[in-house]
Formats: C-alpha cells, sequence, structure tokens
C-alpha cells in the first residue's frame, strides 16, 4: 500500500483559507441594517423600474392592433384571392375575408338585383336586414383588378374604394330569391303557385292568416290568435333571420299593424297544432287574396316616381383605413364557372380608370321602429336611382322559384 505523500502547496493552501474565516468572522460581527428597510428599498425600486418597462412593451401593441386586425381581415386580398359564383343566371366574383365569402354591393345590385329593385317597393327591402361592411384598401384595388383586368369594366369605370360595400355572399343570395319570391307572388304568375315558402291560410273561408315555412312545415303568427294563447306559448318557437322576412311580407301584403310584426323576432306556432284548438271539420286551405296592397308595392314600368334604393344596413364602423403592400403574386384565371377554385391576381398599387368616388352610397341609419311604416307613401324617380342604373334596359324581370340553389 502506498502512502500518500503531503504536496510542498498544502501548508499555503489551508493558510489562506485561515484568513478567509478569520475575515468572514469579522463580517459577521458588525451591525446589520433592518432586512425589512432594505426589502422594501428594493422592491419599490424594482416596482418602479419595472412598470416602466411594461409601459414600453404594451405601448407598441397598443399602437399596431388596429393594423394588425386589418391585416388579417383582408389576407386574401392582399395575396389576390378570389372567385366566381353564380347568381341567378349571372356570374360574380367574390373575396374573402376571414374565411367567409364576400361580394360587393355594386356588382351585386348592377349585374343581378336592377330589374327587381326597379318594380318592388322600398317597403319590402325593410322587411330584410342585411348587414353591410366598408372594404378595405387592398379589397378595392382586388375588386378594380377584377373589374378592369377580368370583366372589361362590366361594373363600370368607377374605381372601388374604401367607401364602398361588401355584404355576406349567403346574404345576397338569399336576398336575390327574396325579391325574386316576392315579385312573382304580387303579379300573381304561374310560378307563384310553387313557391311556397310564405303565404296564407284561409279558416273556414273567413279569417286569413299568413305563414311562412319553417323547418318544412308551416307556421303562423302567435298575435293572430286569442283565448288559450297560453297553452300555446308554451309550443310557441321564436322565428328569426330569412324566415321572419318572408313572414314580413305576407303580413305587409294583408295590411297588418307594423307594430306587431316590427322586431328582429316573432313568436310563431306550427299549424298542426293551431289545428288541434279547432273543432273537427275546420276547414283549412292556402290562399293568396286577390284585393289587397300589391299595386302599392309593385312600381309601374311607366311610373314617374323616384325609387331611392337602400337595402343594406349601413355600416355602423367608419371606413377602414389601412396601407397593405400590394401583392407581388402573378395574375391567374380559371373558367368563370368553377366556383371551387380561388385565383391568384396581381395587385397594382395604381389604376388609371376613369371616375372618382362613387356618389351612391346613402347613410341613412334604420332603426327598429322605423323599419316598417303603416302607410305607402309616394315613392320618388327611378331616374334618381344610383348613377350605374342609367345605362341598363328595363327588360321584365325573370321569375325565380324559392326553393332553387344559386
Amino acid at each position: 500500500m502506498n502512502v500518500k505523500q503531503e504536496r510542498h502547496d498544502e501548508a499555503e493552501i489551508r493558510e489562506l483559507a485561515a484568513k478567509f474565516v478569520e475575515a468572514n468572522k469579522a463580517k459577521m460581527a458588525l451591525p446589520q441594517r433592518p432586512p425589512q428597510q432594505a426589502g422594501q428599498s428594493m422592491n419599490i425600486l424594482s416596482f418602479l423600474t419595472s412598470d416602466k418597462a411594461k409601459g414600453k412593451n404594451n405601448s407598441v401593441p397598443a399602437q399596431s392592433s388596429s393594423d394588425s386586425e386589418t391585416k388579417n381581415i383582408d389576407e386574401e386580398s392582399i395575396k389576390g384571392r378570389f372567385g366566381w359564383t353564380l347568381m341567378g343566371k349571372m356570374h360574380i366574383p367574390y373575396i374573402l375575408r376571414s374565411g367567409e365569402s364576400y361580394c360587393a354591393v355594386r356588382m351585386v345590385e348592377m349585374k343581378v338585383l336592377n330589374k327587381l329593385l326597379n318594380y318592388l317597393h322600398q317597403d319590402l327591402y325593410n322587411c330584410t336586414n342585411i348587414r353591410s361592411y366598408y372594404i378595405t384598401e387592398a379589397e378595392a384595388r382586388l375588386l378594380n383588378e377584377i373589374n378592369f383586368k377580368h370583366c372589361d369594366y362590366q361594373f363600370g369605370r368607377e374605381q372601388f374604394t374604401s367607401r364602398d360595400l361588401i355584404v355576406r355572399l349567403t346574404d345576397a343570395n338569399e336576398f336575390y330569391q327574396f325579391l325574386g319570391h316576392c315579385y312573382a307572388k304580387l303579379v300573381n304568375t304561374a310560378d307563384a303557385e310553387n313557391l311556397d315558402r310564405c303565404g296564407f291560410i284561409r279558416i273556414n273561408r273567413e279569417s286569413v292568416v299568413p305563414y311562412t315555412v319553417y323547418n318544412e312545415q308551416k307556421y303562423v303568427p302567435l298575435f293572430y290568435f286569442e283565448g288559450e294563447t297560453d297553452n300555446l306559448k308554451q309550443r310557441a318557437d321564436k322565428l328569426e333571420g330569412w324566415d321572419l322576412s318572408y313572414l314580413k311580407f305576407c303580413c305587409k301584403v294583408q295590411g297588418i299593424r307594423n307594430e306587431l310584426f316590427a322586431h328582429d323576432s316573432c313568436s310563431v306556432i306550427s299549424l298542426n297544432d293551431i289545428k288541434n284548438y279547432f273543432p273537427p271539420g275546420t276547414m283549412f286551405e292556402d290562399y293568396w287574396p286577390k284585393k289587397n296592397l300589391d299595386s302599392q308595392l309593385l312600381i309601374s314600368r311607366n311610373s314617374n316616381q323616384q325609387q331611392i334604393v337602400q337595402w343594406t344596413r349601413q355600416p355602423t364602423a367608419p371606413p377602414i383605413s389601412a396601407h397593405p403592400p400590394p401583392s407581388p403574386k402573378p395574375a391567374t384565371q380559371a373558367k368563370a364557372a368553377n366556383n371551387s377554385h380561388m385565383h391568384n391576381v396581381h395587385v397594382y398599387s395604381n389604376y388609371g380608370i376613369a371616375g372618382g368616388q362613387p356618389p351612391y352610397h346613402a347613410a341613412q341609419p334604420r332603426t327598429a321602429s322605423s323599419a316598417v311604416r303603416a302607410t305607402y307613401p309616394s315613392a320618388a324617380s327611378r331616374h334618381n336611382m344610383r348613377p350605374y342604373f342609367s345605362n341598363i334596359g328595363q327588360a321584365p324581370p325573370p321569375l325565380v322559384r324559392a326553393n332553387s340553389s344559386s
């Protein structure tokens, strides 16, 4: 066994360690400051310092929050992506916003709704509640690109700006079906018999009650009935959206008091449940009144009355102001009839398109009390409609089945 030999420097190490021990003992013998005061002073300084740092860090996201929000909603338009859809017999381009399809109000009016809007009274548009939105600068550039490059100015030579409006594509399709249904019913065409989205039920050839089809069943307003309404209220459903719009249309045709249906919802009861409260043998038949207010809801082709068109609800927020970068991608386009493919187009920063800001957006806020009127006042000339209607021929509008898909 080998014995460990002491190294020559171990004595110096022990001496140095002893000095450190003596110095530490002397330091501990000195009077100490109260730890609480030192801790408080330290906490205050740390608190003030951290607040300043947080203030600097939080100020940056607050300034850029609106820009990031705008970038998120029109990110697809910045990339130049759009698509085509068939509305009626016309191909309408649509853009994407947050994954949902939107179409320009101007394009839909010019190519799809222009004929129907000239023959139906403004009161019918009050039956609907379509929300519109201002477009961003990136969306305006994309719509201008679509108009002049892919459509050869079919939607006019006025530039799209941040004052233009868009609506959801589903709402535009529903509104087109709604107008076609109303027109067919009001002119009593043969196709109107096949449009069963709404109508009237005549009970024992005396009482006439409007109905709308909801969940493949006929529903009638609860306010039409009196007596054992407490039992009916327990079985009632709430009608909203487009189903309610068709019921409001029938109420206007019949001349019902506006305060009874001028709301965003209506309590309705199934016609099958109503039949149980009538004695056996009661007759229930489909009916459409011949002598009604139809003439006041239609506008004659030769009429010189003005027709002010406002079928969307004006946006509550101001126009979106942002400056997104133009798209670097080249322009490509597939066939117009293919709705499933998206297209990439190059977005130019400037366009040499004649015309200025569209003057046709009338900002008239609509409230629940002003959504409908008890009377049908004389409307003014459709010559006062939006300027792009001036060169459009006024051929009779097509009749559209309510159950057809666009």
